[in-house]
């Protein structure tokens, strides 16, 4: 596992822009934008499922994935094994976070799921001589 620098983990939390890239057990790749998300540990963080159809099926097949996220100039990929999970305690504290959000937006949305990624690998991703440099 990789250890996320503290840069690392305030743009994951305040980034504008996300996107969760999985594959099913062929290759075949997707990508989902995401928006509800969390910081567990310095090791960790949630994404949570409100629309999962590809990305879900992906997951069931194949639990790597990378975790494109930015803001202006500021960019970073996380490389890690996604954990899914839709009951539990630990689904059920983020669950209520996240309904919480949607319900402060005025939406009726709500979790389904969620996924618990370890992180492996952190890569800059902004643009410039380090793009794509590994970190972490």
């Amino acid at each position: 596992m990789a250890i996320m620098a503290q840069e690392v983990k305030e743009l994951f939390e305040t980034a504008e822009n996300m996107v969760l890239c999985t594959a099913n057990a062929e290759g075949a790749p997707n990508g989902a934008a995401i928006g509800m998300k969390a910081v567990i540990d310095d090791q960790t963080v949630y994404i949570s499922d409100q629309f999962f159809n590809k990305t879900l099926a992906n997951l069931k097949e194949n639990q790597n994935v990378a975790i494109a996220f930015w803001t202006g100039h500021d960019a970073f990929q996380i490389h890690g094994i996604a954990r899914y999970v839709k009951d539990g305690e630990e689904f059920r504290a983020q669950k209520e976070k996240v309904d919480a959000k949607f319900a402060s937006m005025g939406l009726p949305i709500r979790a389904k799921g969620g996924c618990f990624v370890q992180v492996d690998a952190v890569y800059q991703m902004a643009a410039g001589p380090d793009a794509g440099k590994q970190l972490a």
